[in-house]
């Protein structure tokens, strides 16, 4: 029969800590750590305060692929990837701050479309090059969002917002057709091959002179339409058919303002 003495001087493996003993990438596993039997663990769940994900939720929430995580993951000898700070069986568990802070610093993190709490979030890139505007100009629309009614970011991610893209798209549609209401009206009479001189093309256009044009010219590059051709003294003529096509497609009243460029 085994002594008590004996039992009492058995040794244990060094660095062992029981059944969590330490493992390469792995934290020590605090005696706390919950073990549901039976009870799959979510994705994201709370210990000790802290908020702890699993690779997928890491994946959805940080907006990078499966497979840049698990780069990642491999290469955490000399990245600085996070340890694991939770297992239970096969799948591990993520500081949530600690990997958000290492995805941003790491340059994986912006990417220009997420999907956050079943919402598709853009940034105002995005938006921007999905509306045809540079992102200037919406950045602009944001500041003045009391009077512009610009939605409200969702969330901001290192420098960059994210904004709700169905909530977006509604807004921009009604801010157009508002702004549309204010344009100067075009003549749409007359032969559309005929070419006109600019005081000729401000009146199509609906502007009380060509000083706007002009404006246009010298401040707005690429917004207004390069001339159709020049007469003998070298002063730009534009087709009818040409100036229809630009007053038509005007988004904003007719005054000086920022070209229409994506970026």
């Amino acid at each position: 029969m085994t002594s008590v003495a004996t039992r009492s001087h058995r040794t244990r493996t060094p660095g062992a800590v029981g059944r969590h003993a330490r493992s390469p990438g792995c934290a020590v596993l605090p005696r706390w750590a919950p073990r549901l039997t039976g009870v799959r663990t979510p994705d994201r769940h709370v210990i000790d305060g802290r908020a702890v994900l699993t690779r997928t939720a890491l994946c959805q929430q940080l907006g990078i692929g499966q497979s840049t995580a698990e780069r990642l993951w491999r290469e955490r000898g000399h990245n600085g990837h996070p340890p694991v700070v939770h297992r239970e069986g096969r799948r591990q568990w993520w500081d949530e701050q600690a990997m958000t802070a290492f995805v941003e610093t790491a340059g994986h993190s912006a990417p220009d479309q997420i999907n956050h709490e079943g919402r598709v979030l853009r940034t105002r890139t995005d938006l921007a090059r999905r509306a045809g505007v540079s992102p200037t100009h919406l950045q602009d629309l944001y500041t003045l969002r009391a009077t512009s009614g610009h939605p409200e970011r969702v969330l901001r991610r290192g420098r960059r917002d994210y904004f709700d893209s169905a909530e977006f798209d509604t807004w921009w549609t009604s801010y157009q057709e508002a702004q549309r209401a204010g344009l100067t009206p075009v003549d749409h009479s007359g032969d559309p091959d005929e070419l006109v001189d600019l005081a000729e093309a401000a009146r199509v256009l609906g502007y009380r002179d060509a000083v706007t044009l002009r404006s246009y010219l010298s401040r707005n590059k690429g917004y207004f339409p390069e001339a159709d051709d020049t007469d003998e003294n070298g002063r730009r003529l534009y087709h009818r058919r040409t100036l229809w096509q630009f007053g038509d497609g005007r988004t904003r009243p007719g005054r000086a303002g920022r070209s229409h460029t994506t970026s």
